[in-house]
């Protein structure tokens, strides 16, 4: 099921941030740059990453036994900046 959130904040020299489930700040999720789709318009160089404020859509995954991240964005799609 898609979810839509805010990018919260993201390292692109680490290539992972965090983003927020409908706006709310403390409840976030994980998102690394091999769940970002591509898009030629948006990554021509192929490079994928995420600015802080943009609103994405996403699916969101549970992961299993996980002590740090209970939950990460896959499949994610910027749809503003």
């Amino acid at each position: 099921m898609k979810q839509e959130g805010i990018v919260k904040w993201y390292k692109d020299e680490k290539g992972y941030g965090r983003i927020m489930l409908n706006g709310e700040k403390d409840n976030h999720v994980f998102v690394h740059f091999s769940s970002i789709l591509p898009d030629k318009e948006r990554f021509p160089t192929a490079f994928r990453f995420l600015k802080q404020g943009q609103k994405v859509s996403f699916d969101l995954h549970e992961i299993p036994n996980s002590t740090d991240q209970k939950q990460v964005a896959e499949n994610v799609i910027v749809l503003s900046d």
